[in-house]
């Protein structure tokens, strides 16, 4: 069976978050139908989470047109976002921005780690509900939720993810995975490679003291025109941020420096935060040529304790975003769904996307002895590249393939997940 080919991004979207049509597509169907029935009944008569959670979490987004328009792509297309995102036992949340924090809203929680966030809406502007999922299984509490409901005051889609604030240190030192998505601006040569870029790597962290810049360094690949590939070599430092008492929350100096083989190093200031095994990131849309997502996922130590690959399959709630890049119709998309990953090496992707579609990836992983996968997806004859955290409980994966398509246009996907927490 082949893997389904998504509509183009030039397609209309959707405005309102509660059309019916919509919402019979969406596979989380029940989270959507009670946030929607809490705006029309206002609220004393919203239902509370089934989970509450009381904590602050690191918060990073990026969200785009769906169509852009024009090559090379401006940049008034993208916007990128951060922040703190501050959950209440009421079910209440509020985000503090470096621009101020936001009114009180409602969240929900389903036992299964599925995650909503509900906004309200005001004059002509719908109420959304933006879905995602939060880590339940284990002590890794991740997140991420989707934005796939344009409106006239927000026209832009994308993706959000993050983690909970630590308190301490975090120790960066040693072996990670690196992926990442960028949106590329103000080129003038008309390249796929000048609209979009997935690229993927391990870097290694140097030693240091405890809130010390360290160096960092490595090498990877990124997608390059008619299905090849690129070689990078990776550079820059990153930096736990700690108070003079040597504490911390988990916020990162990250800088990376992107070099494609025999080429000058282009450096990007990463916004970011982590634990000591994932990494989250935003390249804030700033002016230096592109904006994009990253993450790090700390490698298992093999050949000494390598993952073990009992531990790995199960269902993982997903969200990502998508890149189209052929110039002369590139766009975006969000989505959000599952991953599936079978004891026997079988990969399932089964997602909708922001005009409620759904649509499917399949294929098989290999997994090697630190964490990282390669998925051989089906039908396209594409491989993306993946990993897994050391908790067996978080999941990325990057499409950097610029496949060839029948309809000339090419996707780049960056998705996150969670596990799913099963028997609720």
């Amino acid at each position: 069976m082949a893997a389904l080919r998504r509509r183009k991004a030039v397609q209309p979207r959707l405005a309102d978050a509660y059309n019916a049509d919509t919402l019979k597509n969406l596979r989380w169907l029940l989270p959507v139908l009670t946030l929607a029935a809490c705006a029309e009944g206002g609220g004393d008569d919203r239902p509370q989470s089934d989970v509450v959670i009381s904590a602050q979490h690191h918060l990073f987004g990026i969200r785009s047109l769906a169509g852009f328009g024009t090559f090379p792509v401006p940049s008034a297309a993208v916007e990128t976002d951060r922040g703190t995102l501050n959950t209440f036992d009421d079910s209440t949340y509020t985000v503090l921005r470096p621009t101020g924090t936001s009114g009180a809203d409602r969240y929900a929680l389903e036992e299964d780690g599925t995650f909503s966030i509900f906004t309200t809406g005001s004059g002509s502007e719908p109420s959304t509900v933006f879905i995602g999922g939060y880590g339940l299984v284990g002590n890794e509490p991740d997140f991420f939720f989707t934005d796939r409901v344009s409106t006239n005051n927000s026209p832009r889609i994308g993706l959000y993810f993050g983690t909970r604030v630590v308190n301490g240190q975090v120790e960066l030192e040693g072996a990670w995975h690196l992926m990442s998505l960028h949106v590329v601006f103000d080129q003038t040569i008309l390249s796929p490679d000048n609209v979009g870029r997935g690229a993927y790597g391990g870097v290694t962290v140097d030693a240091g003291a405890p809130g010390e810049l360290r160096s960092l360094s490595g090498a990877g690949f990124q997608g390059a025109p008619n299905q090849a590939t690129a070689q990078l070599t990776f550079g820059g430092n990153v930096q736990d941020l700690l108070d003079p008492q040597n504490s911390g929350t988990g916020a990162l100096n990250l800088s990376l420096n992107y070099a494609v083989s025999g080429g000058v190093a282009d450096p990007r200031i990463i916004e970011s935060a982590g634990t000591e095994n994932v990494i989250f990131g935003v390249d804030e849309n700033s002016g230096d040529g592109e904006a994009g997502l990253v993450t790090m996922f700390r490698k298992f130590d093999a050949p000494t304790s390598p993952v073990d690959s009992v531990r790995v399959p199960g269902t993982f709630l997903v969200g990502g975003h998508t890149l189209f890049v052929n110039p002369s119709n590139s766009g975006s998309d969000a989505f959000v769904g599952t991953v599936t990953l079978t004891p026997q090496g079988g990969f399932r992707l089964d997602a909708v996307g922001n005009t409620g579609a759904d649509f499917s990836y399949i294929g098989t992983y290999s997994l090697a002895p630190d964490g990282g996968m390669t998925i051989a997806i089906e039908g396209t004859n594409e491989d993306w590249f993946a990993a897994i955290d050391r908790s067996y409980n978080t999941f990325a994966f990057i499409d950097y393939f610029q496949e060839l398509r029948a309809s000339n246009v090419p996707e780049l996907n960056f998705g996150f997940g969670v596990r799913k927490k099963e028997g609720t």
